[in-house]
């Protein structure tokens, strides 16, 4: 068929070998959906085939493309390979992004197609198993689209063979197995959490009244383990063996059965090991299989207490913020590096990296990594160079905030792959997803990664999205209860006081908050002047939202911070200035639910509501609480001292013929006015 024209149009029709296939089933729907898409008129009446044909001389995801005079064949030995040729046809050929459902991506629609380049093939891939890991998705977890939540993870499963991915781990606990039989209906490998072990249920949810300690109770997990294997052998998995305690920590911390010497835990985890790598083999025995280097099993490989059978893939972790040394665990920060971790039994070798990160502590939940993508692509190609790409999962979040790393780690994954520069990564960003004011675009996202607080020596740590909210919290509780400390705190400073804590945290925000808030008024500017309304509702989603996490949430804590200064001064009216103090920072978080809130697109108004990590809903409504006591400790009992003293006339003030005429003022409304009549005082 050379030189010959194959025409799509809205009558071409998508078909299969076998669309009782759940795989091809899929993949004739996308690829029929997006020629619907496209396509306007139905002048062609011809046909698209999807043929699987295991006995084709065919590399296992690659696909064929056979034109022939009123048809096309898509064929593969494989059913992934099929889904790999339709997506193919509706990237390259239909115009539809990889990203399209999380950037809105505009189609361009058009009467028909005439399409002539049938050479299209997958790239060419080093990384053999290239996964995302859904995690923490707590957005995920509730959000729907088209009224549905399953539609949401359908999407995200799509998205992710788009990228490449043949490997999933579709969510964590109840989640990650209600989604791995739909995931692998995508064609998908199902691989698991690191605290998941063979993707079994949870032993403390199963058996809620026993501590769950594999000592105590080893037939009870054996159970377990062994149930796993058989409900998924008939799927594609790579099995995840290990130990972890229940909810991702060391098992030995919920564990009184002994005293846990480093001796005596290694005995239990390689014991345990065996007894897994053993159940695969007897049920599933071509599976693959891998172990989560993770935690507290990095030291205790490195020390040589770790017994991995040879043929099990190592997967090593970066810090949760990109960098290729072991991951901070409360106090304990070694930073060993990974990279160059010797391998003297020549294991496979791959990662567990993060584009999304959720510590409870400093990552980013909620938007943009506070390390640039520039940095995630030089430790990716180093991470190359020493051979850790045998499988990458790629703790994605909840996906959305985080395309800008998900779309380069994804180039990452391909043989021709080298190291990139930030201007080549936003160059290549901003001009996919944007038709106006790229330059701009590209200079306030750079100005993004430039104004990100550094809270430790190392290049890496940074403060992400949660570094505010986790501190504003902490910071209330230790000031209104009797032991006034930081709890979770010493990995940033442990000055011995308070107020000690509170003086170094203020040290390292308020530098950089000009710059914020500059950028934030920069970038509400650009969203005036920009015209095409997809552009200024995606540059509101895609910076200006992860900028105003940043730019708030940053002078919350440092309004708070002023506040608890101005209290414990004990100067005349000092109060009432802490008071205002609170109430600004109550504004400023406020500022985050104000925009989210206000999304200009219907689509993802509601993406954020369940915001159970970062919790901004929650820091708001401490904040008040905080504002509240100190008016409690400083204004009268029936809170109308503050009024009568700085807000009411002085007649009116001074008259008791009746001692109040109205109800007090909200703690809001007070403020408001206070900072009114205090306006040269504040």
């Amino acid at each position: 068929m050379l030189n010959q024209e194959f025409e799509i149009s809205r009558n071409t029709r998508v078909t299969s070998s076998d669309l009782t296939n759940p795989v091809l089933k899929n993949a004739q729907s996308i690829l029929q959906r997006d020629i619907s898409k496209v396509t306007q008129d139905g002048q062609a009446d011809n046909l698209i085939y999807l043929a699987l044909d295991p006995k084709a001389n065919i590399p296992a995801e690659e696909y064929q493309i056979i034109p022939e005079k009123n048809r096309v064949t898509i064929k593969a030995s494989t059913a992934i390979g099929v889904m790999y040729g339709a997506l193919a046809v509706s990237c390259s050929v239909l115009g539809i992004d990889d990203f399209w459902y999380w950037m809105d991506t505009p189609v361009k629609r058009v009467p028909s197609i005439k399409w002539s380049n049938f050479g299209l093939h997958l790239p060419k891939y080093k990384t053999k198993y290239r996964g995302w890991f859904i995690n923490d998705e707590l957005f995920l977890m509730t959000w729907k689209d088209h009224d549905s939540n399953q539609y949401v993870w359908e999407r995200a499963f799509e998205t992710a063979l788009r990228v490449g991915c043949n490997t999933i781990i579709p969510g964590t606990d109840l989640t990650s197995q209600k989604n791995r039989r739909v995931a692998a209906q995508y064609g998908l490998i199902i691989a698991q959490h690191h605290a998941e072990p063979l993707g079994a249920e949870m032993f403390a949810r199963k058996y809620p009244h026993l501590t769950a300690s594999y000592v105590k109770y080893p037939e009870l997990f054996r159970q377990l383990w062994k149930a796993a294997i058989i409900a998924q052998r008939n799927i594609p998995v790579i099995y995840s063996l290990g130990f972890r305690g229940q909810g991702d920590k060391p098992f030995w911390v919920d564990d009184n059965s002994q005293e846990w010497t480093t001796d005596k835990i290694a005995e239990v985890i390689n014991h345990i090991l065996g007894e897994q790598y053993d159940l695969v083999k007897k049920y599933d025995p071509a599976a693959p299989m891998a172990i989560n280097i993770y935690g507290e099993l990095t030291q205790m490989y490195r020390d040589g207490l770790l017994k991995i059978p040879d043929d099990v893939i190592e997967i090593w972790a970066d810090s949760g913020y990109g960098k290729m040394v072991s991951r901070r665990q409360g106090l304990d920060n070694p930073r060993i590096p990974i990279l160059n971790v010797p391998n003297p039994n020549h294991r496979l070798r791959g990662l567990y990296y993060h584009a999304g990160f959720h510590d409870l502590q400093a990552s980013n939940m909620l938007g943009l990594m506070s390390n640039s993508p520039a940095f995630v692509s030089e430790e990716l190609a180093q991470a190359r160079k020493n051979n850790m790409d045998t499988i990458e999962l790629i703790n994605t979040g909840n996906i959305k905030p985080h395309i800008l790393y998900l779309r380069e780690i994804a180039q990452s994954w391909q043989t021709d792959y080298r190291a990139r520069s930030l201007d080549q990564i936003l160059h290549d960003y901003v001009t996919t997803y944007y038709t106006e004011n790229q330059e701009e675009i590209i200079s306030y996202y750079k100005r993004y990664w430039g104004n990100v607080v550094q809270y430790g020596k190392h290049r890496d740590e940074t403060a992400g999205d949660e570094f505010a909210p986790f501190l504003i919290r902490r910071i209330i509780q230790a000031w209104v209860t009797p032991n006034g400390r930081l709890t979770d705190a010493g990995w940033l400073t442990n000055e011995g006081s308070l107020a000690g804590d509170l003086a170094k945290i203020k040290k390292l925000v308020e530098p950089s908050l000009p710059h914020w808030q500059e950028l934030v008024k920069t970038v509400e500017i650009l969203l005036l002047k920009t015209t095409d309304r997809h552009c200024h509702d995606l540059l509101y989603g895609d910076l200006y939202m992860s900028v105003v996490n940043q730019a708030a949430g940053l002078a919350a804590l440092d309004e708070l911070i002023q506040a608890y200064e101005l209290q414990m001064s004990k100067k005349n009216n000092n109060l009432i200035f802490a008071f205002l103090k609170a109430d600004a920072a109550v504004s400023e978080m406020n500022k985050i639910m104000i925009v989210r809130e206000n999304n200009p697109s219907p689509k993802w108004r509601d993406f954020y509501v369940n915001d159970a990590d970062n919790n901004v809903p929650l820091t708001v409504h401490k904040l008040k609480f905080l504002r509240q006591y100190i008016r409690a400790i400083g204004d009268t009992a029936d809170e109308d001292g503050w009024e009568r003293r700085f807000v009411k006339l002085p007649g009116d003030a001074r008259v008791m013929t009746l001692w109040t005429t109205y109800r007090e003022m909200s703690d809001k409304h007070l403020a408001d006015k206070l900072r009114e009549a205090l306006n040269d005082d504040f």
